[in-house]
Protein backbone atom coordinates (compact mmCIF):
# COMPACT_ATOMS: atom_id res chain seq x y z
CA UNK A 1 0.00 0.00 0.00
CA UNK A 2 3.08 2.48 0.85
CA UNK A 3 4.75 1.37 -2.73
CA UNK A 4 1.15 2.53 -4.45
CA UNK A 5 0.72 5.70 -2.77
CA UNK A 6 4.87 6.60 -3.45
CA UNK A 7 4.59 5.99 -7.36
CA UNK A 8 1.50 7.58 -7.32
CA UNK A 9 2.83 10.84 -6.22
CA UNK A 10 5.63 10.70 -8.53
CA UNK A 11 3.01 10.41 -11.04
CA UNK A 12 1.31 13.16 -10.09
CA UNK A 13 4.14 15.14 -9.69
CA UNK A 14 5.17 13.78 -13.24
CA UNK A 15 1.82 15.07 -14.76
CA UNK A 16 2.19 18.50 -12.67
CA UNK A 17 5.60 19.31 -14.29
CA UNK A 18 4.25 18.48 -18.15
CA UNK A 19 1.62 20.28 -17.33
CA UNK A 20 3.60 23.15 -16.43
CA UNK A 21 6.07 22.65 -19.56
CA UNK A 22 3.03 22.12 -22.04
CA UNK A 23 1.66 25.69 -20.75
CA UNK A 24 5.40 27.18 -21.01
CA UNK A 25 5.96 25.80 -24.58
CA UNK A 26 2.30 26.84 -25.57
CA UNK A 27 2.70 30.39 -24.32
CA UNK A 28 5.51 31.03 -26.31
CA UNK A 29 4.34 29.57 -29.62
CA UNK A 30 1.01 31.65 -28.55
CA UNK A 31 3.52 35.08 -28.34
CA UNK A 32 6.56 34.41 -30.75
CA UNK A 33 4.21 32.59 -33.81
CA UNK A 34 1.86 35.57 -34.13
CA UNK A 35 4.79 38.00 -34.17
CA UNK A 36 6.73 36.33 -36.58
CA UNK A 37 3.82 36.25 -39.26
CA UNK A 38 3.43 40.02 -38.73
CA UNK A 39 7.45 40.40 -39.40
CA UNK A 40 6.81 38.18 -42.57
CA UNK A 41 4.26 40.64 -43.96
CA UNK A 42 5.88 43.11 -43.55
CA UNK A 43 8.64 42.07 -45.55
CA UNK A 44 5.75 41.41 -48.29
CA UNK A 45 3.84 44.49 -48.15
CA UNK A 46 2.87 45.17 -51.27
CA UNK A 47 2.65 49.19 -50.02
CA UNK A 48 6.44 48.77 -50.24
CA UNK A 49 5.90 48.06 -53.89
CA UNK A 50 5.37 50.43 -56.79
CA UNK A 51 4.96 50.06 -60.62
CA UNK A 52 4.96 52.39 -63.28
CA UNK A 53 4.31 51.76 -66.83
CA UNK A 54 5.39 53.83 -69.49
CA UNK A 55 3.13 56.51 -71.28
CA UNK A 56 2.85 57.49 -74.71
CA UNK A 57 5.23 54.76 -76.18
CA UNK A 58 6.22 54.92 -80.07
CA UNK A 59 5.03 52.20 -81.93
CA UNK A 60 8.23 50.64 -81.88
CA UNK A 61 8.83 50.60 -78.42
CA UNK A 62 11.08 52.63 -77.50
CA UNK A 63 11.60 53.24 -73.77
CA UNK A 64 13.41 52.50 -70.22
CA UNK A 65 12.63 50.84 -67.43
CA UNK A 66 14.24 51.69 -64.42
CA UNK A 67 14.65 49.44 -61.14
CA UNK A 68 15.14 51.15 -57.57
CA UNK A 69 15.57 49.43 -54.54
CA UNK A 70 16.66 50.73 -51.47
CA UNK A 71 20.18 50.06 -49.95
CA UNK A 72 19.87 52.01 -46.79
CA UNK A 73 18.83 54.52 -44.75
CA UNK A 74 20.52 56.66 -42.58
CA UNK A 75 18.26 58.70 -40.23
CA UNK A 76 20.60 60.92 -38.42
CA UNK A 77 22.08 62.03 -41.93
CA UNK A 78 18.17 62.72 -43.26
CA UNK A 79 18.84 60.48 -46.18
CA UNK A 80 18.98 56.98 -48.06
CA UNK A 81 20.51 55.38 -51.15
CA UNK A 82 18.54 53.65 -53.68
CA UNK A 83 20.36 51.33 -56.26
CA UNK A 84 18.72 51.65 -59.84
CA UNK A 85 19.42 49.71 -62.85
CA UNK A 86 18.22 50.47 -66.56
CA UNK A 87 16.89 48.42 -69.01
CA UNK A 88 16.42 49.47 -72.30
CA UNK A 89 13.65 48.89 -74.83
CA UNK A 90 12.46 48.86 -78.35
CA UNK A 91 15.22 49.95 -80.97
CA UNK A 92 16.86 51.66 -77.87
CA UNK A 93 18.16 48.15 -77.47
CA UNK A 94 20.66 46.92 -79.57
CA UNK A 95 22.70 43.45 -79.69
CA UNK A 96 22.99 41.92 -76.05
CA UNK A 97 21.24 44.85 -74.82
CA UNK A 98 23.56 47.69 -75.84
CA UNK A 99 22.32 50.97 -76.05
CA UNK A 100 22.01 52.30 -79.70
CA UNK A 101 22.76 55.93 -79.11
CA UNK A 102 23.76 58.07 -75.94
CA UNK A 103 21.04 58.83 -73.47
CA UNK A 104 20.69 60.99 -70.21
CA UNK A 105 19.24 60.04 -67.22
CA UNK A 106 18.29 62.95 -64.50
CA UNK A 107 17.20 61.08 -61.10
CA UNK A 108 16.34 64.04 -58.63
CA UNK A 109 19.35 66.77 -58.95
CA UNK A 110 21.62 64.17 -60.45
CA UNK A 111 22.07 63.36 -64.81
CA UNK A 112 23.30 60.16 -65.40
CA UNK A 113 24.82 59.95 -68.77
CA UNK A 114 24.72 56.78 -70.80
CA UNK A 115 27.03 56.57 -74.38
CA UNK A 116 25.75 54.58 -77.07
CA UNK A 117 27.30 51.35 -77.95
CA UNK A 118 27.74 50.19 -74.10
CA UNK A 119 25.56 48.37 -71.59
CA UNK A 120 23.68 50.92 -69.00
CA UNK A 121 25.57 50.84 -65.82
CA UNK A 122 23.72 50.56 -62.14
CA UNK A 123 23.96 53.37 -60.49
CA UNK A 124 23.54 54.18 -56.65
CA UNK A 125 22.15 57.61 -55.50
CA UNK A 126 21.55 59.23 -52.47
CA UNK A 127 18.46 60.50 -52.02
CA UNK A 128 17.83 63.37 -48.79
CA UNK A 129 13.98 63.22 -46.87
CA UNK A 130 13.06 66.64 -46.72
CA UNK A 131 10.73 65.96 -43.86
CA UNK A 132 11.21 64.28 -40.35
CA UNK A 133 13.71 64.08 -37.34
CA UNK A 134 14.78 61.05 -35.05
CA UNK A 135 14.05 63.18 -31.80
CA UNK A 136 10.96 61.23 -32.35
CA UNK A 137 12.16 57.83 -32.34
CA UNK A 138 10.52 55.25 -32.52
CA UNK A 139 7.27 57.36 -34.36
CA UNK A 140 9.58 59.16 -36.35
CA UNK A 141 7.97 59.17 -39.77
CA UNK A 142 9.65 60.87 -43.03
CA UNK A 143 9.20 62.47 -46.47
CA UNK A 144 11.20 62.65 -49.50
CA UNK A 145 10.56 62.92 -53.27
CA UNK A 146 12.22 62.59 -56.67
CA UNK A 147 11.53 62.69 -60.29
CA UNK A 148 12.94 60.54 -63.33
CA UNK A 149 13.06 61.71 -66.55
CA UNK A 150 15.24 60.11 -69.82
CA UNK A 151 16.19 61.81 -73.25
CA UNK A 152 18.45 61.84 -76.29
CA UNK A 153 21.81 63.40 -75.01
CA UNK A 154 21.94 64.99 -77.95
CA UNK A 155 18.67 66.05 -78.10
CA UNK A 156 17.41 67.43 -74.97
CA UNK A 157 14.37 67.78 -76.20
CA UNK A 158 13.56 64.68 -77.77
CA UNK A 159 12.42 62.91 -74.21
CA UNK A 160 11.69 59.16 -74.00
CA UNK A 161 9.06 57.44 -72.16
CA UNK A 162 10.18 55.85 -68.89
CA UNK A 163 8.82 52.93 -66.65
CA UNK A 164 9.79 52.39 -63.04
CA UNK A 165 9.73 49.71 -60.54
CA UNK A 166 10.14 50.76 -56.84
CA UNK A 167 11.37 48.12 -54.27
CA UNK A 168 11.23 49.85 -50.72
CA UNK A 169 11.84 46.77 -48.78
CA UNK A 170 14.04 47.32 -45.63
CA UNK A 171 14.91 45.46 -42.16
CA UNK A 172 13.19 47.24 -39.70
CA UNK A 173 12.04 50.21 -42.28
CA UNK A 174 8.87 50.48 -43.90
CA UNK A 175 8.38 52.31 -47.32
CA UNK A 176 5.34 53.40 -48.96
CA UNK A 177 6.11 55.22 -52.39
CA UNK A 178 3.52 56.89 -53.98
CA UNK A 179 2.86 57.86 -57.67
CA UNK A 180 2.38 61.71 -58.17
CA UNK A 181 0.44 62.11 -61.54
CA UNK A 182 2.27 64.71 -63.94
CA UNK A 183 -0.32 66.42 -65.90
CA UNK A 184 2.16 68.94 -67.46
CA UNK A 185 4.63 66.50 -68.69
CA UNK A 186 3.55 62.56 -69.52
CA UNK A 187 7.41 61.29 -69.59
CA UNK A 188 8.05 62.46 -66.00
CA UNK A 189 7.72 59.90 -63.52
CA UNK A 190 7.36 61.25 -59.80
CA UNK A 191 7.24 59.66 -56.88
CA UNK A 192 6.74 60.61 -53.50
CA UNK A 193 8.04 58.18 -50.29
CA UNK A 194 6.99 57.93 -46.88
CA UNK A 195 9.02 56.10 -44.72
CA UNK A 196 8.95 55.36 -40.91
CA UNK A 197 9.63 52.75 -38.32
CA UNK A 198 8.03 49.04 -38.98
CA UNK A 199 5.18 47.94 -36.44
CA UNK A 200 7.38 45.30 -35.45
CA UNK A 201 10.28 47.89 -34.34
CA UNK A 202 8.10 49.89 -32.45
CA UNK A 203 6.43 47.35 -30.57
CA UNK A 204 10.13 45.85 -29.48
CA UNK A 205 10.89 49.31 -28.74
CA UNK A 206 7.73 49.68 -26.24
CA UNK A 207 8.30 46.75 -24.92
CA UNK A 208 12.18 47.57 -24.06
CA UNK A 209 10.39 50.69 -21.97
CA UNK A 210 8.31 48.65 -20.43
CA UNK A 211 11.10 46.40 -19.08
CA UNK A 212 13.28 49.40 -17.87
CA UNK A 213 9.80 50.08 -16.22
CA UNK A 214 9.54 47.47 -14.28
CA UNK A 215 12.84 47.04 -13.16
CA UNK A 216 13.38 50.57 -11.82
CA UNK A 217 10.23 49.74 -10.35
CA UNK A 218 11.07 46.90 -8.79
CA UNK A 219 14.22 48.36 -7.30
CA UNK A 220 12.31 51.39 -5.70
CA UNK A 221 10.44 48.93 -3.68
CA UNK A 222 12.64 46.67 -2.47
CA UNK A 223 14.52 50.82 -1.31
CA UNK A 224 11.35 51.60 0.37
CA UNK A 225 11.20 48.25 2.22
CA UNK A 226 14.70 49.17 3.49
CA UNK A 227 13.72 52.42 4.70
CA UNK A 228 10.60 51.69 6.26
CA UNK A 229 10.39 47.98 7.17
CA UNK A 230 14.05 47.28 8.01
CA UNK A 231 14.90 45.23 5.32
CA UNK A 232 18.46 43.57 5.64
CA UNK A 233 20.96 45.11 3.59
CA UNK A 234 23.11 42.56 2.39
CA UNK A 235 26.04 42.42 -0.23
CA UNK A 236 23.25 41.62 -2.75
CA UNK A 237 21.20 44.15 -2.45
CA UNK A 238 23.81 46.65 -1.72
CA UNK A 239 25.15 45.80 -5.20
CA UNK A 240 21.30 45.52 -7.21
CA UNK A 241 20.89 49.28 -7.44
CA UNK A 242 24.44 49.88 -8.95
CA UNK A 243 24.75 47.28 -11.49
CA UNK A 244 21.24 47.68 -13.01
CA UNK A 245 22.26 51.33 -13.37
CA UNK A 246 25.33 50.58 -15.55
CA UNK A 247 23.44 47.80 -17.33
CA UNK A 248 20.25 49.82 -18.27
CA UNK A 249 22.18 52.01 -20.79
CA UNK A 250 22.97 48.42 -22.77
CA UNK A 251 19.78 47.79 -22.51
CA UNK A 252 17.97 50.67 -23.87
CA UNK A 253 20.50 50.26 -26.84
CA UNK A 254 18.61 46.69 -27.89
CA UNK A 255 16.24 49.35 -29.45
CA UNK A 256 16.86 48.77 -33.45
CA UNK A 257 18.02 51.97 -34.69
CA UNK A 258 17.39 54.13 -32.07
CA UNK A 259 19.56 57.52 -31.90
CA UNK A 260 21.60 59.14 -29.43
CA UNK A 261 19.86 60.10 -26.17
CA UNK A 262 17.41 62.46 -26.20
CA UNK A 263 14.62 60.91 -28.31
CA UNK A 264 11.12 60.44 -27.81
CA UNK A 265 11.55 56.81 -25.95
CA UNK A 266 14.23 58.05 -23.61
CA UNK A 267 11.64 60.47 -22.21
CA UNK A 268 9.06 57.75 -21.89
CA UNK A 269 11.49 55.83 -19.92
CA UNK A 270 15.07 55.82 -20.09
CA UNK A 271 15.60 59.39 -18.28
CA UNK A 272 12.67 58.10 -15.36
CA UNK A 273 14.17 55.22 -15.16
CA UNK A 274 18.13 56.20 -14.13
CA UNK A 275 16.53 58.72 -11.99
CA UNK A 276 14.55 56.02 -10.14
CA UNK A 277 17.61 53.94 -10.15
CA UNK A 278 19.76 56.03 -8.96
CA UNK A 279 17.89 57.25 -5.77
CA UNK A 280 17.20 53.83 -4.86
CA UNK A 281 20.42 53.39 -4.77
CA UNK A 282 21.57 55.98 -2.97
CA UNK A 283 18.84 55.20 -0.41
CA UNK A 284 20.00 51.71 0.13
CA UNK A 285 22.95 52.73 0.52
CA UNK A 286 22.34 55.61 2.78
CA UNK A 287 20.10 53.37 5.07
CA UNK A 288 22.95 50.94 5.22
CA UNK A 289 25.62 53.30 6.13
CA UNK A 290 23.65 55.03 8.71
CA UNK A 291 22.27 52.09 10.57
CA UNK A 292 25.78 50.30 11.08
CA UNK A 293 26.79 49.95 14.43
CA UNK A 294 30.26 49.38 15.73
CA UNK A 295 30.50 45.89 17.27
CA UNK A 296 31.20 45.68 21.16
CA UNK A 297 34.46 44.22 22.31
CA UNK A 298 33.00 43.35 25.98
CA UNK A 299 29.62 42.27 24.06
CA UNK A 300 31.64 39.97 21.92
CA UNK A 301 33.57 38.36 24.61
CA UNK A 302 30.58 37.90 26.74
CA UNK A 303 28.78 35.94 23.59
CA UNK A 304 32.47 34.20 23.46
CA UNK A 305 32.17 32.98 26.96
CA UNK A 306 28.69 31.68 26.79
CA UNK A 307 29.02 29.54 23.85
CA UNK A 308 32.17 28.13 25.36
CA UNK A 309 30.39 27.41 29.02
CA UNK A 310 27.35 25.76 26.12
CA UNK A 311 29.66 23.55 24.63
CA UNK A 312 31.46 22.09 28.02
CA UNK A 313 27.85 22.07 29.55
CA UNK A 314 26.67 19.48 25.80
CA UNK A 315 30.24 17.66 26.53
CA UNK A 316 29.70 16.88 30.03
CA UNK A 317 25.91 15.62 29.46
CA UNK A 318 26.46 13.83 26.34
CA UNK A 319 29.73 11.51 28.34
CA UNK A 320 28.81 7.64 28.73
CA UNK A 321 29.72 6.38 32.52
CA UNK A 322 31.13 2.92 32.73
CA UNK A 323 29.55 0.16 33.53
CA UNK A 324 31.95 -1.23 35.62
CA UNK A 325 35.35 -0.11 37.74
CA UNK A 326 38.47 -0.51 35.68
CA UNK A 327 40.99 -1.91 38.19
CA UNK A 328 44.55 -2.18 36.57
CA UNK A 329 46.07 -2.13 33.35
CA UNK A 330 46.37 0.62 30.46
CA UNK A 331 42.96 2.35 31.68
CA UNK A 332 43.27 2.01 35.55
CA UNK A 333 43.85 5.92 35.14
CA UNK A 334 40.34 6.83 33.85
CA UNK A 335 38.49 5.47 36.67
Amino acid sequence: MTLFRHQTGQLRAWARRTLWCIIVIGSLCAIVIPIFSIYRKEGDDTRSVVEVPPQDVSHTGDYIHVLGSVAGVDFEDKNFRVHFEFTPHGTLAGDDGVLTDAIAVSLFYTTLTFPGLQIMRSVEVTMPYTQGATIDYPFDAYKSYFEILANKDKEQLHKIPVSLTFLGKLQSVEFIPTVRVETDDLYKIAIEIFTRRSPTTIGFSLFIVLIMWMLSIAIGIIAIQVIRKYRVTDEHVLTLGIATLFALPALRETQPGIPSIGCAADVLGFYWNMAIIAISSIMILMASALRWKEPCIEREIELVHKQHDFQSKLISEMAIPMPFPITGGPFSDYQ
